[in-house]
This record gives structure tokens, sequence and C-alpha cells, in this order.
């Protein structure tokens, strides 16, 4: 029988574009859903009512801002997370929303969200500083800690009327560091060396290409010793504590919620549903009031930040499957 190579090559171009739009539409469905489901949760989570509904999100009328601080704090813009990227805090972005709430007239309470181990110790004042400008309007600001909000993290958290924590909730980690590597051994085993030109002494301090001197060690240390006392006055400034009652606590273990509230590092136990009908309490709101999440989601970075936290290979293995079953079941084939 003669075979018609013709015919199966356009019968085989025809699967291929099958399977093309098969992984592209189960690639996108899977995505969307997930989405949208991780965006019904995030609701659930932030706004469940007692009497069993959900806060309203609004952006008219008066209302409770939501500011989320997650992942590590930097100076600069924040990142939204990509496809295998995490999300991260950045100083400029959020001091840019905490003012653009500070001059809304409807907006009469922030709750911070924080879930975040910390990071640069400058873009945590520089937020710090921008919530205590927010508190200058009249308005409450109340801090809502979620897994972590240690070191940075609890840096901007001191900045707060009232902080609420999950009694298992990680915080504290009050300190500093400042972390250096050294490549000198590996240079000498592998043959490699390095000249430095400098104009002055300390110029390359830190160099991990040469041993640290004494003297060196004690500028770094002097400087680290001076960002912690820093911490530990602003803490002891925004708890309304002593500097020596902070600085027996500050040094850089973590506490959990409970041992927070006993240390009188947090205010009171619960969550974020807590923490917004406090702050609408406090700024004489009625209860579930209209919410403003102050972070304005791009969609598609969306999308593409929730295909990475299904994980690449689940979301391979969904889309391979579907495929496959789209290919056995595609018109056009036949056997003969």
């Amino acid at each position: 029988m003669e075979i018609d190579r013709e015919k199966i090559r356009k019968q085989n171009r025809k699967l291929n574009w099958i399977i093309i739009a098969a992984v592209v539409f189960v690639g996108a469905a899977l995505t969307l859903s997930a989405v949208l489901g991780s965006r019904v949760d995030a609701k659930k989570i932030a706004g469940l009512s007692r009497k069993g509904g959900l806060f309203s999100s609004a952006s008219s009328g008066d209302r409770v801002g939501v500011l989320y601080i997650s992942g590590v704090i930097h100076s600069g813009r924040s990142g939204a997370g990509g496809f295998m990227g995490s999300r991260t805090s950045g100083s400029d972005s959020i001091v840019s929303m905490i003012e653009n709430a500070a001059v809304d007239p409807g907006v009469k309470a922030l709750v911070v969200r924080i879930n975040s181990p910390g990071g640069s110790a400058a873009g945590s004042q520089e937020i710090y500083d921008a919530l205590l400008r927010f508190k200058q309007k009249k308005k409450p600001v109340i801090i809502s800690m979620g897994d972590v909000a240690a070191s940075g993290g609890y840096y901007i958290a001191a900045a707060g009327d009232t902080i609420f924590a999950d009694p298992a909730t990680l915080t504290g980690s009050i300190g500093v560091i400042f972390s250096l590597v050294g490549y000198e051994e590996l240079f000498k085993k592998v043959g490699l060396d390095s000249n430095v030109i400098k104009s002055v002494e300390h110029k390359d301090i830190g160099s991990p290409y040469r041993p640290m001197t004494e003297e060196e060690r004690q500028i770094l240390q002097g400087a680290v010793d001076n960002i912690h006392s820093q911490f530990i006055s602003h803490v002891a400034k925004g708890r309304g504590m002593e500097i020596e009652e902070v600085a027996k606590l500050a040094d850089g273990r973590l506490y959990t919620g409970e041992q927070a509230l006993g240390n009188k590092l947090v205010d009171k136990m619960g969550g974020m549903h807590e923490a917004v009908e406090f702050a609408a309490k406090k700024a004489g709101m009625p209860s579930s009031p209209k919410l403003e999440y102050l972070q304005k989601e791009n969609p598609f970075l969306s999308l593409f930040e929730t295909a990475s936290e299904i994980g690449s290979g689940v979301l391979a293995n969904k889309i391979a499957e579907a495929a496959a079953r789209q290919m056995l079941s595609a018109p056009g084939i036949e056997t003969r």
C-alpha cells in the first residue's frame, strides 16, 4: 500500500499546532485559576468579619488603608516578583504609598501587615519615619504581624500605635549584622593575586582579597554598634520603653508572639481581622470597614508570581498531562 507522505506531513503540522495551543491554553487556565484562588483566599484572610462576611474593598468614602510589607526590605523600589523571583519591599515605593494615604481624607487609619525577615537598616528607617509622619495627621497606625516580623520588620513595627501578633509569629531579632567573605586563601590555591591602588588608607576596607586588620575590624564594629544603638533608640521611642529596657531584649534573638507580648514588644494577640477592626474602632469607624489596598498590583506580574508559587515542576507536569490527553483525542489522526 502506497503511503501518502504529503497527507502525513499535513497531519503532523496540524498535530503540532494542536499541542502548542493545548500547552498555552492549559498553562493560562491553570495560572489564572491559581491567581483568582489566591486573591480570594487573601481577601478572606484579610477580611473575614465576626459575622462571617467580607470587608469590602473600596477607593472612596471612609476606609482603612492596608499596606503589605513582604519579603526583604531594601532601599529603592519594591520588587513585585517574577516567574522565578520573590516579592521585596523597597522603601521608596512603600514611603510613597504611606504619603499618598496620609493626604487622602478618606483613609482614616492604616493597617500595616508585615511578613518580613528584615533587610536594609536605612530602608527600614525610612519606612519607620514615614509612619511617624502619617501619625501626625491624627490617623492611627496598627501593625499586624504575619509569620515573621523580625529585625527590620520589627524596626518598622515599632512605629505603630498598636502591634498585633499571632502567638506563633516570629519577631524581635533586634540587632545589626555586617557579613564579609574572604577569598585570600582561595586565591592562593588557584594562583591568583589582587592589586589595589587607593588614595587613602581605608578605601578598600572590607576587601575580600586580603585579611582584615584589627583597626579595620574596630572601625566596622563601631559602625555596626552605632546602627544598633539607633535601632534600640527608635524601638524605645516607638514602644514607650526605657532604652535600658529595650537593650536587655536586643541581643538579636527571636521571640514568639506570646514571648514578645510578655516582653512588651507587641500589644495584643490577633491576626489581620482583629487589627482591621481595632483600626476602625480607633478611627471612629463602624466595624467591618471598607478597605483600600495601597498596593495596586499589575495583573500580568501576578500571573508570573503565582506561576512561580505553584512551582515550575507541578505546572509543567499538569501542562504535559493535559497536552498528552489533547493529542490522543485530536481530530484528523488516523491509524491504518
